[in-house]
């Protein structure tokens, strides 16, 4: 028993060897490896388990980007110096056990981007035009937008990031635009403009013809103004068809014949006319299927419904005549050449046995002399 409490005694008096060893671990990701110059970044906090708090963290190796810091257990700021940063993190707690994170962070000018599309060409004399927005990403804004080669055409310009007008004066026109940030940094674009003189005039040739009954398609197109609007300005469509604002000419065409419209090409400030020959064609007739054109079947004279074919003789009342080599002759049935025989043959058997008991009653009764 006193072996046992001094056992007791010593373990009670040992401390836990789970506290003492227990670790400390970050389990936050690393700070973001892509970072751009001037930018003002949201505070990157870093967490950890195990260990005691509070934590406290800290650099031990390399240095983080220029105009950033540490405060308490996150980093951030704006960096201010282009480059590549190695670091090494720690996050130490109360009993000054830690765990080390390293981590890269690129610091990288920011490159401005012009997204925008070009301006629109052709454009036509003195029609005004809505405004073209340029946009760009990247860099810090505002932006301004600036012409650094070339000029724009006579009567637009450039307000804040956009340009517009009505140009005035005929011709090609290249330049350059360049989209700035509030640091100075840039992108360009090139662009050219052809200010032509407007005139209305059809690209489309005659529709193809139609069908009666049949699903029909055609696009009328024209060029030489803005904002061209098709109708029709004379004559009838075919029954069933329609045009739309848009050069579409469809529907399905009900009734055939030669049609004869006028479509109109209508611009801003011009316009153009033109007749157009429609020809809608009946549908192809339909061929009925083919019938055997065959000798009708001689029905069988036991059957008194049956009704004789137009085509064949009339039945007999005996057995159908049957074919000889050579020419065809009946040889059975009334009239046949074998009956005519066989008919002459009993008359002549009969008319010799008459003529035979005739001879016979003779010499019975004749006196003898």
């Amino acid at each position: 028993m006193a072996l046992t409490m001094v056992v007791a005694l010593l373990l009670g008096a040992v401390q836990p060897a789970t506290a003492a060893t227990e670790t400390v671990t970050i389990t936050s990701d690393k700070p973001r490896s892509v970072m751009y110059l001037g930018q003002v970044y949201a505070i990157h906090t870093v967490e950890a388990t195990g260990g005691t708090g509070p934590y406290r963290l800290s650099v031990v190796s390399g240095s983080l980007p220029s105009g950033m810091l540490v405060v308490g257990t996150s980093l951030g700021g704006a960096p201010d110096s282009p480059g590549t940063y190695t670091f090494t993190l720690r996050m130490t707690d109360e009993n000054d056990r830690y765990d080390e994170q390293t981590a890269t962070i690129e610091v990288r000018e920011p490159k401005v981007v012009i997204t925008s599309g070009k301006p629109r060409s052709v454009m036509y004399l003195g029609q005004v035009y809505a405004i073209h927005t340029v946009e760009a990403t990247g860099g810090t804004g505002p932006y301004r937008l600036s012409v650094v080669s070339g000029s724009l055409p006579s009567g637009m310009l450039v307000v804040g990031t956009s340009l517009g007008g009505a140009p005035d004066s005929p011709g090609t026109y290249t330049f350059t635009l360049r989209m700035t940030d509030k640091n100075d940094r840039y992108d360009e674009q090139d662009a050219t403009i052809v200010v032509a003189q407007a005139a209305a005039a059809f690209t489309s040739g005659d529709p193809p013809a139609g069908t009666v009954g049949r699903r029909y398609s055609f696009r009328f197109t024209a060029d030489g103004d803005s904002d061209i609007a098709f109708a029709l300005a004379g004559g009838a469509l075919p029954g069933g068809l329609t045009l739309d604002k848009e050069g579409v000419l469809s529907g399905t065409p009900g009734s055939a014949g030669t049609f004869t419209f006028t479509v109109q090409a209508k611009g801003r400030s011009t316009s153009a006319t033109r007749e157009v020959p429609l020809v809608v064609a009946a549908p192809a007739p339909t061929t009925p299927t083919a019938t055997p054109n065959g000798p009708t079947a001689t029905p069988p004279s036991s059957d008194p419904t049956a009704a004789p074919s137009d085509s064949s003789p009339a039945p007999q009342p005996t057995a159908t005549p049957s074919k000889a080599s050579g020419a065809w002759l009946p040889i059975t049935g009334p009239g046949s050449p074998l009956v005519l025989v066989l008919l002459s043959v009993v008359a002549f058997s009969i008319g010799g046995i008459l003529l035979v008991l005739a001879y016979n009653r003779r010499r019975r009764f004749t006196t003898p002399d």
